[in-house]
């Protein structure tokens, strides 16, 4: 068993990454039209990002059930999680820069930013729980847009900034690491409190 305090240590290093500025309403729920991969550069342009990503049909969602977080607007993803964790693997332990990886956003389009590898715990606890992985990424052409990405035995969870709005991927509910919800912060009630403390500056 992983330290329930290691997993909660390891998400207050991820959201000591987040910002928070402005609203933004962004797009609901699941549709059926295919997603648009949108390239930041002629280097997106020229790469295939690795993408496990898909929509949630609609009949699936009503079986869902209520959603983990209160927020207005959202978008709910399926993720092939253990295709995206095989690959991540790959990754460079080193830091040096790994595979563009589709995310998907509220809006229901896609970008693909640039991962590499990153470390948050001591190096004998990290060879002690090689299933904690953390990854840091930006889009290519575009450093000020960026994410903070953790794989756990829980799920993934991700926190990206992007033209100033702060965006979250979370699992759907607690031991769900199939289904996803894909959120701004912005469209949490205001009296959150992930909204408000998860909306601390970096480095704070």
């Amino acid at each position: 068993m992983i330290p329930l305090l290691l997993i909660f240590a390891m998400r207050q290093r991820l959201s000591a990454f987040l910002l928070l500025t402005g609203s933004w309403l962004i797009a609901v729920a699941c549709t059926g039209f295919s997603p648009r991969l949108l390239p930041t550069s002629s280097e997106v342009a020229s790469e295939t990002p690795l993408d496990f990503w898909q929509f949630t049909p609609a009949a699936e969602v009503q079986q869902l059930g209520p959603p983990r977080f209160k927020a207005s607007h959202y978008r709910i993803m399926t993720l092939a999680i253990h295709d995206l964790q095989a690959a991540l693997a790959a990754v460079p332990a080193d830091g040096s820069p790994g595979p563009l990886v589709a995310l998907p956003f509220p809006d229901g389009t896609r970008r693909a930013f640039r991962l590499r590898a990153t470390q948050v715990m001591a190096l004998e606890l990290a060879a002690r729980y090689p299933e904690l992985r953390t990854y840091a990424g930006e889009l290519p052409g575009h450093p000020e847009n960026r994410v903070r990405l953790e794989l756990t035995p829980a799920g993934l969870r991700a926190s990206l900034v992007h033209e100033g709005h702060q965006l979250l991927i979370e699992p759907f509910r607690p031991g769900d690491t199939a289904h996803y919800l894909c959120f701004d912060t912005a469209s949490l009630p205001a009296d959150s409190k992930r909204n408000r403390e998860e909306a601390r500056p970096e480095g704070n």
